[in-house]
């Protein structure tokens, strides 16, 4: 199973389940709440699942997106 890690603690998400990787915006903060529980200090992307839930990433959108596609191609 292929999985990205997001930047914090444990959490990492299955590749298949990806719809989208945004850049983060405080509008999205009630839905991360929802997703994650809290909206956790230097978020940079959201990564939307396909369950409709958003988890929050530390980790840049660019080498998100760019491990997504590779992931999804092999």
């Amino acid at each position: 199973m292929d999985q990205i890690w997001l930047g914090y603690d444990n959490l990492s998400v299955h590749v298949a389940h990806i719809s989208a990787v945004l850049f983060y915006q405080r509008a999205l903060d009630r839905q991360i709440i929802h997703s994650y529980g809290r909206v956790p200090g230097n978020i940079r992307a959201v990564v939307m699942m396909d369950d409709g839930q958003c988890l929050p990433s530390s980790r840049a959108v660019e080498p998100l997106r760019r491990q997504w596609a590779r992931l999804r191609s092999e």
